[in-house]
């Protein structure tokens, strides 16, 4: 996809961009969520779910449970949201980096 010309108010074709940049990050993080939750790693896809969702869950869950609600979550979170908290995921190793990059929010 054609990186598109950076405009205030954001143009149609941002938005299109910036959707097809999250969508490369939600199947990154879905990956490994399901790696997550394969390895019984609680702690990897608790993190995973502030990620997809701003929240954390407590010991009291099952990693069921938590895989669920973390799958539930990604199908929802917002590009802003991606824009803000994935590099600090990759930075800490819970996700690999995605060659795309959001446009319009650093303007």
């Amino acid at each position: 996809m054609k990186l598109p010309k950076i405009t205030k108010p954001w143009s149609k074709e941002m938005y299109e961009y910036n959707d097809y940049v999250a969508n490369f990050m939600k199947m990154e993080i879905e990956t490994k969520i399901n790696e997550a939750e394969q390895n019984d790693d609680f702690n990897t896809l608790n993190e995973l779910m502030v990620l997809s969702g701003g929240i954390k869950y407590g010991d009291s869950y099952t990693i069921g449970e938590l895989y669920d609600d973390c799958l539930n979550e990604l199908q929802n979170v917002q590009n802003y949201w991606l824009h803000e908290e994935f590099p600090y995921a990759v930075s800490k190793g819970w996700v690999d980096d995605v060659e795309l990059k959001f446009v319009g929010y650093d303007k």
